[in-house]
């Protein structure tokens, strides 16, 4: 069970790497196709447009290349993102205040053309990092604009050229771009804190259903495997099959050589168990020395077969320097069982195969094979 979660673990994070790195190639290539375009759309005398945006765009295009090929997470190359197109967006903004001429003359431009890039930047400053360093890299990103405003409006405002409304328009944007930060912060916020509950959330709930010493699945995971199996027989007649094995003298194992070999016994059959059985079954510590398998679609004779490939596994050489066998009852599933008579009967097999000299395999058929 460890290992099914781990490996499920292992598998969201990689969709999701993958997802957001097909999303930062779209934004890349969007970034592209609109600075060429505003490019090929540039009025005349616009030294900015004609010069530098060819340049941004060629630096967009290393950065899809170097997404496109970055063999591992993005997580170094992310800041770097980040960090070059907000230096794009914000030095085009720096020309228009500095360079492009009176300002009511392109507020508009400004407007609906750079201040929405600007906050376009400040929340990707919140996805591509996490939120502690998305805030800050998004406060500098809303201070740097604003000190550039400031600094490109304080000629016009001492002249008394800028219009009452220019400067309220300008003002309201960047309360705006003020209150989307915050609104970002907050909402990133409660995003990692849902997601830290969530993870502490599945631990315990892992922490509840895994056995601590050897990582298997414990009996209350089990029961609750067995009733779905037991749905699945009464409902589609599936074939499942349950054994329940016992080490044999584990009590002299722990009374000669003490309770960490025998801890180290157990994980050691754990192990053994795990590695020998198919990826549909269940190993489960069932409780002391007594573990149990569950194998689906499994009917009697391949139980058996099972069952023996584990006690043959187990016997073949020591565990911790102690030589361990194991003995083995098994039975099936039939639709009119309740749970307890499918584990009463693998545990009654078990016994007898104990009584008949245990490192053996019963089934209740009272077909044996040792």
């Amino acid at each position: 069970m460890q290992k099914e979660i781990t490996g499920r673990a292992q598998v969201d994070g990689q969709r999701l790497r993958a997802r957001k790195r097909f999303v930062y190639l779209v934004a890349l290539a969007a970034g592209v196709a609109i600075f060429l375009l505003s490019w090929m759309i540039r009025t005349p005398g616009d030294a900015f447009l004609a010069y530098l945006y060819p340049l941004f765009a060629l630096m967009l295009v290393a950065l899809f290349v170097a997404v496109w090929r970055a063999p591992g997470p993005l997580s170094r190359l992310e800041p770097w993102m980040l960090g070059l197109v907000a230096a794009m967006i914000l030095s085009r903004l720096a020309w228009h205040f500095h360079a492009g001429g009176p300002l009511d003359a392109h507020l508009l431009v400004l407007a609906g053309g750079h201040y929405w890039a600007v906050g376009i930047v400040i929340l990707a400053a919140f996805v591509m990092l996490e939120h502690r360093r998305g805030l800050r890299a998004g406060l500098a990103i809303l201070v740097v604009a604003t000190l550039i405003a400031v600094s490109g409006i304080a000629g016009e405002w001492q002249q008394g050229a800028l219009s009452r409304e220019a400067a309220v328009y300008l003002l309201r944007i960047h309360l705006f771009l003020a209150v989307l930060l915050g609104l970002a912060s907050v909402a990133t916020s409660m995003r990692d804190t849902v997601k830290d509950a969530l993870v502490r959330s599945e631990a315990l709930e892992q922490a509840a259903r895994t056995d601590p010493l050897t990582g298997l699945a414990n009996r209350r995971a089990a029961e609750a495997v067995l009733e779905q199996h037991a749905a699945s027989v009464r409902h589609d007649g599936v074939p499942v099959t349950v054994i329940g094995l016992d080490i044999d003298h584990f009590k002299s194992v722990n009374d000669t050589h003490g309770h960490a070999t025998g801890d180290a016994v157990i994980a050691g059959v754990a192990a053994i168990l795990r590695a020998s059985v198919r990826k549909p079954d269940l190993v489960a510590r069932w409780g002391g020395e007594e573990f149990l398998i569950v194998a689906p679609h499994v009917g009697r004779e391949g139980g058996l077969e099972l069952a023996e490939r584990c006690r043959q596994a187990i016997a073949r050489e020591p565990i911790a320097e102690v030589p361990v066998t194991a003995s083995f009852g098994v039975t099936t599933f039939d639709p009119q069982d309740t749970l307890d008579d499918v584990l009463g009967r693998a545990d009654d097999m078990m016994y007898r195969a104990k009584e008949a000299g245990r490192d053996r395999v019963l089934s209740d058929d009272a077909l044996a094979c040792a």
